[in-house]
Protein backbone atom coordinates (compact mmCIF):
# COMPACT_ATOMS: atom_id res chain seq x y z
CA UNK A 1 0.00 0.00 0.00
CA UNK A 2 1.40 3.42 -0.95
CA UNK A 3 1.81 5.45 2.27
CA UNK A 4 -0.84 8.13 2.62
CA UNK A 5 -3.38 9.44 5.14
CA UNK A 6 -5.88 7.02 6.69
CA UNK A 7 -8.83 8.47 4.79
CA UNK A 8 -7.58 7.35 1.35
CA UNK A 9 -5.65 4.82 -0.74
CA UNK A 10 -3.51 5.38 -3.82
CA UNK A 11 -2.62 2.84 -6.51
CA UNK A 12 -0.33 3.63 -9.46
CA UNK A 13 0.47 1.65 -12.59
CA UNK A 14 2.36 2.34 -15.82
CA UNK A 15 0.63 1.15 -18.97
CA UNK A 16 2.26 0.67 -22.36
CA UNK A 17 -0.80 1.91 -24.22
CA UNK A 18 -2.22 5.00 -25.90
CA UNK A 19 -3.57 7.56 -23.42
CA UNK A 20 -6.91 7.68 -25.22
CA UNK A 21 -7.23 3.91 -24.88
CA UNK A 22 -6.51 4.09 -21.15
CA UNK A 23 -9.02 6.93 -20.77
CA UNK A 24 -11.74 4.92 -22.51
CA UNK A 25 -11.00 1.95 -20.25
CA UNK A 26 -11.41 3.82 -16.97
CA UNK A 27 -14.07 6.40 -17.92
CA UNK A 28 -16.58 4.60 -20.15
CA UNK A 29 -19.00 1.71 -19.54
CA UNK A 30 -17.63 -0.35 -22.43
CA UNK A 31 -14.06 0.19 -21.27
CA UNK A 32 -14.85 -0.70 -17.68
CA UNK A 33 -16.54 -3.91 -18.76
CA UNK A 34 -13.34 -4.98 -20.54
CA UNK A 35 -11.34 -5.32 -17.33
CA UNK A 36 -13.36 -4.53 -14.19
CA UNK A 37 -17.15 -4.59 -14.13
CA UNK A 38 -19.70 -7.22 -15.13
CA UNK A 39 -22.08 -4.56 -16.43
CA UNK A 40 -22.44 -0.76 -16.39
CA UNK A 41 -25.58 1.28 -16.99
CA UNK A 42 -25.49 5.04 -17.58
CA UNK A 43 -28.06 7.83 -17.50
CA UNK A 44 -26.12 9.64 -20.22
CA UNK A 45 -24.90 8.80 -23.71
CA UNK A 46 -23.08 5.46 -23.82
CA UNK A 47 -19.29 5.89 -23.80
CA UNK A 48 -19.55 9.69 -23.85
CA UNK A 49 -19.26 10.53 -20.15
CA UNK A 50 -20.18 13.98 -18.89
CA UNK A 51 -20.37 15.61 -15.48
CA UNK A 52 -23.68 14.68 -13.88
CA UNK A 53 -24.03 11.29 -15.57
CA UNK A 54 -25.13 8.55 -13.20
CA UNK A 55 -23.48 5.15 -13.54
CA UNK A 56 -24.69 1.87 -12.07
CA UNK A 57 -21.72 -0.48 -11.96
CA UNK A 58 -22.13 -4.19 -11.18
CA UNK A 59 -19.29 -6.28 -9.71
CA UNK A 60 -20.84 -9.62 -8.80
CA UNK A 61 -22.57 -9.15 -5.44
CA UNK A 62 -21.53 -5.48 -5.24
CA UNK A 63 -23.34 -2.59 -6.94
CA UNK A 64 -21.94 0.93 -7.16
CA UNK A 65 -24.34 3.82 -7.76
CA UNK A 66 -21.92 6.51 -8.94
CA UNK A 67 -22.14 10.07 -10.24
CA UNK A 68 -19.56 11.65 -12.55
CA UNK A 69 -18.28 14.78 -10.78
CA UNK A 70 -15.25 15.58 -12.98
CA UNK A 71 -14.52 14.66 -16.58
CA UNK A 72 -11.50 16.20 -18.32
CA UNK A 73 -10.69 13.94 -21.23
CA UNK A 74 -8.16 12.34 -21.38
CA UNK A 75 -6.48 13.30 -18.07
CA UNK A 76 -9.01 13.19 -15.24
CA UNK A 77 -12.17 11.29 -14.34
CA UNK A 78 -13.80 11.39 -10.90
CA UNK A 79 -16.75 9.44 -9.50
CA UNK A 80 -18.75 9.96 -6.32
CA UNK A 81 -19.41 6.34 -5.33
CA UNK A 82 -22.15 4.72 -3.27
CA UNK A 83 -21.35 1.03 -2.94
CA UNK A 84 -23.86 -1.57 -1.81
CA UNK A 85 -22.14 -4.79 -0.77
CA UNK A 86 -24.17 -7.94 -0.09
CA UNK A 87 -23.23 -10.32 2.72
CA UNK A 88 -23.82 -14.09 2.47
CA UNK A 89 -27.12 -13.71 4.38
CA UNK A 90 -28.46 -11.04 2.00
CA UNK A 91 -27.95 -8.04 4.27
CA UNK A 92 -26.56 -4.90 2.63
CA UNK A 93 -23.68 -2.69 3.73
CA UNK A 94 -23.65 0.77 2.13
CA UNK A 95 -20.54 2.94 2.02
CA UNK A 96 -19.52 6.11 0.19
CA UNK A 97 -16.16 7.18 -1.22
CA UNK A 98 -14.78 9.25 -4.09
CA UNK A 99 -12.62 7.68 -6.80
CA UNK A 100 -10.27 9.77 -8.95
CA UNK A 101 -8.52 8.49 -12.09
CA UNK A 102 -5.56 10.66 -13.15
CA UNK A 103 -3.63 10.01 -16.39
CA UNK A 104 -0.20 11.38 -17.33
CA UNK A 105 2.02 10.64 -20.31
CA UNK A 106 5.50 9.51 -19.18
CA UNK A 107 7.70 8.72 -22.18
CA UNK A 108 6.02 5.78 -23.97
CA UNK A 109 3.92 4.91 -20.93
CA UNK A 110 0.72 6.24 -19.39
CA UNK A 111 0.96 6.71 -15.64
CA UNK A 112 -2.48 5.92 -14.18
CA UNK A 113 -3.15 6.95 -10.57
CA UNK A 114 -6.30 5.80 -8.81
CA UNK A 115 -7.05 7.55 -5.53
CA UNK A 116 -9.99 6.48 -3.39
CA UNK A 117 -10.84 8.95 -0.62
CA UNK A 118 -13.41 9.31 2.13
CA UNK A 119 -12.73 6.33 4.42
CA UNK A 120 -13.75 6.74 8.05
CA UNK A 121 -10.82 6.58 10.46
CA UNK A 122 -12.27 3.71 12.48
CA UNK A 123 -12.30 -0.09 12.29
CA UNK A 124 -14.90 -0.28 9.52
CA UNK A 125 -13.09 2.41 7.58
CA UNK A 126 -9.87 0.43 7.95
CA UNK A 127 -11.59 -2.77 6.73
CA UNK A 128 -13.03 -1.00 3.70
CA UNK A 129 -9.77 0.79 2.91
CA UNK A 130 -7.76 -2.43 2.98
CA UNK A 131 -10.32 -4.32 0.88
CA UNK A 132 -10.55 -1.65 -1.81
CA UNK A 133 -6.79 -1.09 -1.93
CA UNK A 134 -6.16 -4.76 -2.63
CA UNK A 135 -9.12 -4.90 -5.02
CA UNK A 136 -7.75 -2.04 -7.08
CA UNK A 137 -4.29 -3.58 -7.06
CA UNK A 138 -5.68 -6.70 -8.72
CA UNK A 139 -7.90 -4.74 -11.09
CA UNK A 140 -4.98 -2.64 -12.32
CA UNK A 141 -3.01 -5.82 -12.96
CA UNK A 142 -5.91 -6.99 -15.09
CA UNK A 143 -6.14 -3.64 -16.92
CA UNK A 144 -2.45 -3.95 -17.78
CA UNK A 145 -3.02 -7.49 -19.04
CA UNK A 146 -6.03 -6.45 -21.13
CA UNK A 147 -4.38 -3.41 -22.72
CA UNK A 148 -0.90 -4.85 -23.25
CA UNK A 149 -1.60 -8.55 -23.85
CA UNK A 150 -5.27 -8.73 -24.81
CA UNK A 151 -5.94 -11.12 -21.91
CA UNK A 152 -8.80 -10.65 -19.43
CA UNK A 153 -7.61 -12.40 -16.26
CA UNK A 154 -10.20 -11.16 -13.77
CA UNK A 155 -11.54 -14.67 -13.10
CA UNK A 156 -8.06 -15.89 -12.24
CA UNK A 157 -7.34 -12.80 -10.15
CA UNK A 158 -10.56 -12.81 -8.13
CA UNK A 159 -11.76 -16.41 -7.90
CA UNK A 160 -9.29 -17.52 -5.27
CA UNK A 161 -11.01 -19.54 -2.48
CA UNK A 162 -12.39 -17.86 0.63
CA UNK A 163 -12.96 -18.64 4.30
CA UNK A 164 -16.21 -16.71 4.83
CA UNK A 165 -14.90 -13.91 7.03
CA UNK A 166 -14.61 -10.13 7.27
CA UNK A 167 -11.13 -9.27 8.47
CA UNK A 168 -8.55 -6.50 8.74
CA UNK A 169 -5.02 -5.90 9.99
CA UNK A 170 -5.15 -6.12 13.78
CA UNK A 171 -5.11 -2.59 15.20
CA UNK A 172 -4.06 -1.35 18.62
CA UNK A 173 -7.46 -1.72 20.29
CA UNK A 174 -8.04 -5.20 18.88
CA UNK A 175 -4.49 -6.32 19.71
CA UNK A 176 -4.94 -5.52 23.39
CA UNK A 177 -8.06 -7.67 23.66
CA UNK A 178 -6.62 -10.52 21.59
CA UNK A 179 -3.21 -10.60 23.25
CA UNK A 180 -1.11 -9.92 20.16
CA UNK A 181 1.12 -7.12 18.85
CA UNK A 182 -0.62 -4.40 16.76
CA UNK A 183 -0.03 -4.88 13.04
CA UNK A 184 0.97 -8.52 13.51
CA UNK A 185 -1.97 -10.60 12.34
CA UNK A 186 -5.41 -10.50 10.78
CA UNK A 187 -8.32 -9.74 13.10
CA UNK A 188 -11.62 -11.51 12.41
CA UNK A 189 -14.35 -8.89 12.53
CA UNK A 190 -16.99 -11.37 11.43
CA UNK A 191 -17.21 -15.12 10.83
CA UNK A 192 -20.22 -16.06 8.73
CA UNK A 193 -22.15 -19.05 10.08
CA UNK A 194 -21.99 -22.17 7.90
CA UNK A 195 -18.80 -20.82 6.35
CA UNK A 196 -15.51 -22.73 6.16
CA UNK A 197 -14.11 -20.56 8.98
CA UNK A 198 -17.09 -21.23 11.24
CA UNK A 199 -16.95 -24.97 10.57
CA UNK A 200 -13.26 -24.88 11.54
CA UNK A 201 -14.13 -23.27 14.89
CA UNK A 202 -12.90 -19.75 14.19
CA UNK A 203 -14.73 -16.90 15.95
CA UNK A 204 -14.95 -13.10 15.74
CA UNK A 205 -12.05 -11.67 17.74
CA UNK A 206 -9.59 -14.37 16.72
CA UNK A 207 -6.36 -13.18 15.10
CA UNK A 208 -4.93 -15.26 12.24
CA UNK A 209 -1.12 -15.27 12.36
CA UNK A 210 -0.28 -18.00 9.84
CA UNK A 211 -1.90 -19.58 6.77
CA UNK A 212 -0.16 -22.80 5.79
CA UNK A 213 3.55 -21.94 5.86
CA UNK A 214 2.96 -18.23 5.35
CA UNK A 215 3.16 -15.79 8.31
CA UNK A 216 0.32 -13.25 8.35
CA UNK A 217 1.21 -9.72 9.41
CA UNK A 218 -1.55 -7.70 7.78
CA UNK A 219 -4.54 -7.85 5.43
CA UNK A 220 -2.37 -7.84 2.31
CA UNK A 221 -0.28 -10.80 3.43
CA UNK A 222 -3.48 -12.69 4.32
CA UNK A 223 -4.97 -12.21 0.83
CA UNK A 224 -1.67 -13.16 -0.79
CA UNK A 225 -1.49 -16.35 1.28
CA UNK A 226 -5.10 -17.37 0.53
CA UNK A 227 -4.61 -16.59 -3.17
CA UNK A 228 -1.89 -19.24 -3.35
CA UNK A 229 -4.64 -21.84 -2.95
CA UNK A 230 -6.29 -20.91 -6.26
CA UNK A 231 -7.30 -24.16 -7.97
CA UNK A 232 -6.33 -26.26 -4.94
CA UNK A 233 -9.08 -28.01 -2.98
CA UNK A 234 -7.26 -29.12 0.14
CA UNK A 235 -7.45 -28.32 3.87
CA UNK A 236 -5.42 -25.27 4.91
CA UNK A 237 -3.69 -25.14 8.31
CA UNK A 238 -4.53 -21.94 10.16
CA UNK A 239 -2.65 -20.72 13.21
CA UNK A 240 -4.45 -18.10 15.28
CA UNK A 241 -4.55 -16.39 18.66
CA UNK A 242 -7.62 -16.21 20.89
CA UNK A 243 -7.42 -14.22 24.12
CA UNK A 244 -3.65 -14.65 24.20
CA UNK A 245 -3.71 -18.39 23.52
CA UNK A 246 -2.00 -19.82 20.42
CA UNK A 247 -4.32 -22.28 18.63
CA UNK A 248 -4.45 -24.18 15.35
CA UNK A 249 -7.18 -25.53 13.04
CA UNK A 250 -7.79 -26.64 9.46
CA UNK A 251 -10.08 -24.82 7.06
CA UNK A 252 -11.62 -26.24 3.89
CA UNK A 253 -11.66 -23.15 1.68
CA UNK A 254 -14.70 -22.49 -0.52
CA UNK A 255 -15.27 -21.16 -4.03
CA UNK A 256 -19.04 -20.80 -3.49
CA UNK A 257 -20.36 -17.53 -4.91
CA UNK A 258 -21.67 -16.65 -1.42
CA UNK A 259 -18.06 -16.17 -0.36
CA UNK A 260 -16.27 -15.20 -3.58
CA UNK A 261 -18.94 -12.71 -4.68
CA UNK A 262 -18.57 -13.79 -8.32
CA UNK A 263 -22.07 -13.56 -9.81
CA UNK A 264 -23.11 -12.89 -13.41
CA UNK A 265 -25.73 -10.08 -13.29
CA UNK A 266 -27.05 -11.10 -16.73
CA UNK A 267 -28.11 -14.44 -15.27
CA UNK A 268 -29.03 -13.34 -11.74
CA UNK A 269 -29.99 -9.80 -10.76
CA UNK A 270 -28.85 -8.16 -7.53
CA UNK A 271 -32.40 -8.28 -6.14
CA UNK A 272 -32.85 -11.95 -7.10
CA UNK A 273 -29.53 -12.82 -5.49
CA UNK A 274 -30.54 -11.05 -2.30
CA UNK A 275 -33.82 -12.99 -2.14
CA UNK A 276 -31.98 -16.29 -2.57
CA UNK A 277 -29.47 -15.47 0.15
CA UNK A 278 -32.17 -14.28 2.55
CA UNK A 279 -34.16 -17.45 1.97
CA UNK A 280 -31.08 -19.59 2.56
CA UNK A 281 -30.30 -17.67 5.74
CA UNK A 282 -33.86 -18.12 7.00
CA UNK A 283 -33.73 -21.86 6.33
CA UNK A 284 -30.48 -22.18 8.24
CA UNK A 285 -31.78 -20.02 11.04
CA UNK A 286 -34.86 -22.24 11.35
CA UNK A 287 -32.61 -25.30 11.58
CA UNK A 288 -30.76 -23.78 14.53
CA UNK A 289 -27.80 -22.21 12.76
CA UNK A 290 -28.30 -18.47 13.17
CA UNK A 291 -26.81 -15.81 10.93
CA UNK A 292 -25.26 -13.17 13.14
CA UNK A 293 -23.19 -10.04 12.68
CA UNK A 294 -20.00 -9.33 14.58
CA UNK A 295 -18.21 -6.06 15.25
CA UNK A 296 -18.01 -5.27 11.54
CA UNK A 297 -21.77 -4.91 11.01
CA UNK A 298 -22.70 -6.29 7.62
CA UNK A 299 -19.37 -6.24 5.78
CA UNK A 300 -18.21 -9.00 3.44
CA UNK A 301 -14.82 -10.47 2.65
CA UNK A 302 -14.81 -9.81 -1.13
CA UNK A 303 -11.94 -7.27 -2.45
CA UNK A 304 -13.25 -6.29 -5.65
Amino acid sequence: MIPTTLDRTINITFLEADMEEVWLAVATPSGSNRYLTDKVETSGILDQPQVGDRYTLYYGDIVNYATVIACERPRLFVLSDTYQSMAPDGTIQTFRVQTSYSLEQVDEFVRLTIEVAGFAEDTMGQWLRECLEMGWRRSLMNLKSVLELGLDLRTELFSYPRMGIANCTVNREQASAAGVTPGQGNYLLEVFPNSPAAEAGLQPGDVIVKVGDHPITDYTSFVRAISRYYGRMEPVRIEYVRAGNALETEVNLSIEERFTGLVDPDHLSFDELQKIRRKLAAQRSASGSLWTSGESGEGVETTR
